[in-house]
């Protein structure tokens, strides 16, 4: 990598600035992706719920790969933007609920028509997901609700009391 003559920063610094401009670049192409497989799994999901066959399962995918679309799609935009922040909230909770409508039907399936060897299995990944997205989701927005509210108090300590000649 060759440094412009008028650049007298460190040659790390460029090397970290191209770095940095690859990797959006990769999580763009990514987002790309995901949008992409996760519209081809949406288009899947609303065919079989209005033909009739498998509703049950064409909703649990219908949510998930929802979510997987909006992830996409907030992959392609800023990450640095409170509204990207709150609507990844937002679609892990969806993922969450994915994942939580996929272990209570596969739970009632067990329970309905004996347990087998893939539904354990499901069981055990619908719950890692449910625990991953649906109450990590809750713990972030928790979070950040209450450092919120700490950054406002700190504004609101700062501000003057009296009048601000406005």
């Amino acid at each position: 990598m060759s440094v412009s003559p008028g650049n007298q920063g460190p040659w790390w610094q460029d090397q970290a600035l191209a770095l940095a401009v690859e990797s959006q670049r990769r999580e763009r192409r990514q987002g790309t992706v995901l949008i992409i497989v996760s519209a081809v799994f949406v288009a899947v999901s609303l065919l079989c719920m209005f033909i009739g066959a498998l509703r049950l399962i064409s909703l649990v995918c219908l949510v998930f790969f929802g979510a997987c679309l909006l992830g996409g799609i907030l992959m392609r935009r800023d990450p640095n933007s409170r509204t990207t922040f709150v609507l990844t909230l937002w679609v892990a909770l969806l993922m969450g609920l994915g994942m939580g409508l996929l272990f209570m039907f596969t739970l009632l399936s067990a329970l309905t028509h004996g347990a087998s060897g893939h539904q354990i299995v499901v069981l055990v990944v619908a719950a890692i997901g449910f625990l991953f997205f649906g109450i990590g989701a809750v713990v972030a927005l928790v979070k950040a609700g209450r450092t919120g509210r700490e950054a406002r108090d700190q504004w609101q300590s700062r501000r003057p009391h009296g009048p601000t000649g406005r």
